[in-house]
């Protein structure tokens, strides 16, 4: 087998939408866009770095929103590899179906979609590789192909590419498709297996054989399950040995900070708490979600709006999670000789008399109730 380099990638997502992302329109088209800008870094990355082949294990685009100038857009980056060999494996939100584009367009000739719910393989001889691999023909696949994959022959180098769920690890919130198990990889004579589906770069622990099994993550974070630097795999075969390696690909990186605000009594201390953070955690490149929890000082006014004037330019944007509440002492209150004070008697009367959701209306309602009363912003939760 000759010298060879090859670039996996997965679970690109182009137009992809953000309007459940709680981000401001205008981001969720900056961040659509860098989607589109990071996918052609590492169609550059793989001219500049002369790779052999390409390996997409799934969710290139999102079927129900790729648009005919990203489909477009797609073919002429494949064109412009030429003659790197390209290989797609069809996810579950870009299956192989009926009204897809692989289905309804042409491809350059260097293209390879694998296009059925069945193992196929397809050869190189020219570097002496085979890679084998299944696509998705429908949003949910339940088989579990690997149990029907015979051992691979030992005439080639052997890659297999999917899309699929490693049923022993699943993370949280995340569907099931393609299931599998690191068993059913093993023993088979596959010299790397490239994967798809999970957003999280990572090589799954074999306890079977030595078999290189690699997740290559999702290379531009999208949500808040996907934070810090996102990239692709770079593998070069030379002199018999397989060595993979992370190439950082991301434009702009999503991360979350949480401020404990316990007894913070002015807006410069939250401020110096997430300016504390800049050098290691943000930068003005950053989506940083600023989660604020604790007891406040009933003085301190917590205005969002100027905390996001403040801190312009040190982010992309900020997204705030309000977790605070007020650190009133509702004891000595309710013993002040005014309508506060007998504002609040009257409630602690009910909340010690109440329980559960009941109980909860009460201490709601009685914040709420002193916020107003005592000239503060009402905080709603």
């Amino acid at each position: 087998m000759q010298e060879f380099r090859f670039i996996h990638t997965s679970d690109i997502h182009l137009d992809t939408s953000f309007s459940g992302s709680g981000f401001p329109s205008r981001l969720g088209d900056r961040k659509r866009e860098a989607i589109r800008g990071t996918f052609r870094r590492i169609m550059d990355d793989a001219r500049r770095q002369d790779v052999g082949l390409v390996l997409i294990a799934g969710d290139l685009f999102e079927s129900e929103r790729v648009t005919p100038d990203t489909v477009e857009f797609i073919r002429q980056q494949f064109e412009g590899l030429h003659p790197t060999r390209v290989f797609i494996a069809p996810g579950n939100h870009d299956p192989y179906m009926s009204g897809s584009p692989y289905r309804e367009e042409s491809w350059p000739d260097n293209v390879h979609i694998f296009n059925a719910e069945e193992f196929q393989p397809a050869e190189i001889p020219q570097i002496g590789v085979r890679v084998t691999g299944f696509g998705f023909e429908r949003p949910h696949l339940e088989e579990r192909l690997f149990q029907k994959l015979s051992v691979l022959p030992n005439d080639y180098f052997n890659i297999v590419l999917c899309h699929g769920s490693n049923i022993g690890r699943i993370p949280s919130g995340k569907s099931k498709h393609g299931p599998f198990t690191i068993e059913e990889i093993a023993g088979k004579n596959i010299q790397y297996c490239a994967l798809g589906h999970y957003h999280q770069q990572q090589q799954l622990p074999n306890p079977v054989d030595d078999t290189p099994a690699w997740y290559s993550g999702i290379p531009e974070g999208r949500g808040w399950d996907e934070t810090g630097p996102c990239g692709y795999l770079f593998g070069e075969f030379a002199d018999g040995n397989l060595v993979v390696e992370n190439r950082t690909c991301n434009q702009y990186t999503l991360n979350s900070l949480v401020v404990d605000c316990d007894s913070f009594s002015t807006r410069e201390q939250i401020l110096d708490a997430v300016l504390n953070r800049k050098e290691d955690l943000f930068d003005s490149d950053t989506i940083l979600r600023v989660q604020l929890s604790g007891a406040l000082d009933p003085r301190l006014d917590l205005s969002i709006p100027e905390l996001d004037e403040r801190l312009a330019g040190q982010a992309l944007h900020i997204q705030w999670d309000d977790q605070t509440y007020a650190a009133w002492d509702f004891e000595s209150l309710a013993q002040e000789k005014t309508l506060r004070g007998r504002f609040v008697q009257t409630m602690n009367e009910r909340i010690d008399q109440a329980s559960g959701e009941e109980k909860i209306r009460f201490e709601r309602a009685r914040l709420y109730g002193i916020q107003a009363i005592s000239g503060h912003e009402v905080r709603l939760r």
